[in-house]
């Protein structure tokens, strides 16, 4: 440490230990004082990204690495926006280098798809926050009850990380996902659960908004799409990361009320069998 910033003691640090391209930004991610990496350090790791290739992401240790920093405690998001600025994010997962700078012509969306995508992880982390509980009741209360965070957040970094390449983005995304899960070490069951999560993001907001969830029909069909309270968490806490990142002036009353609606019409079906 160089006062609150991280510094390379030497200049060879990344060739001979090409992890340490992760592992920096995992050591700032589990220790609160450190704020930032220093300039020469930075123009170090920007010089090194080629050294991610087949070989370093087939690497047990680099899977490990990366999977510690999704469950690290400080400032996850600020990590994953550094490693897209540096380059390292594109490196380890190449599909989101095809997003980078990607443009979303609709009514809705006004950032990129890079940007969003980064924005979802912020919400996540912003609705662990118990000052966030006055803005997102439900979403406070629901993300407490996940039991394992970094599903959600594998879930909101493939939710579009295929938009751009033809076909369905949600069904071609799942798939990836579902490799990267396996790969990383995952279970069956959670890579199959952030594989659905990607490809059904988009079916509670659609639900919500474009259905009359007054009618016990519509909530049995979503309820048999969801299948279990679980699933019913975390797709209620990536639909809400998704609409605030895609414009924050789409999240009202009126949104969270239909969702929060469709929620709890879900979680009686669910625990009605």
């Amino acid at each position: 440490l160089r006062g609150h910033l991280i510094e390379a003691k030497h200049q060879n640090i990344f060739i001979d230990h090409p992890s340490a391209l992760l592992e920096v930004f995992l050591l700032i991610a589990n220790r609160q004082e450190i704020e930032g990496i220093r300039a020469s350090t930075i123009r170090l790791i920007r010089d090194h990204r080629y050294l991610i290739d087949d070989s370093f992401r087939a690497k047990k240790e680099n899977k490990a690495i990366f999977m510690q920093l999704l469950r690290s405690p400080y400032r996850l998001f600020t990590q994953l926006r550094r490693m897209k600025r540096y380059g390292i994010l594109s490196r380890y997962i190449p599909a989101f280098g095809k997003i980078i700078g990607q443009m979303q012509f609709d009514l809705f969306h006004i950032y990129t798809v890079d940007a969003h995508t980064l924005l979802v992880i912020k919400n996540m982390r912003l609705f662990q926050l118990p000052e966030q509980k006055k803005f997102f009741p439900l979403a406070v209360q629901v993300i407490q009850q996940l039991p394992k965070i970094e599903i959600l957040y594998l879930a909101g970094l493939f939710h579009d990380m295929a938009k751009g390449r033809g076909g369905d983005h949600s069904v071609i995304g799942a798939d990836e996902a579902k490799i990267f899960c396996l790969e990383h070490g995952l279970s069956d069951y959670d890579a199959d659960l952030v594989s659905w999560l990607v490809k059904s993001h988009l079916l509670m907001s659609i639900t919500a908004q474009k259905k009359d969830t007054s009618d016990p029909e519509i909530i049995h069909e979503f309820a048999l799409n969801v299948g279990d309270l679980v699933h019913l968490d975390y797709l209620y806490a990536l639909t809400v990361a998704d609409i605030y990142a895609t414009n924050p002036t789409l999240w009202n009353n009126w949104r969270a009320s239909l969702l929060s609606e469709l929620y709890f019409g879900a979680k009686r079906a669910l625990r009605r069998g």
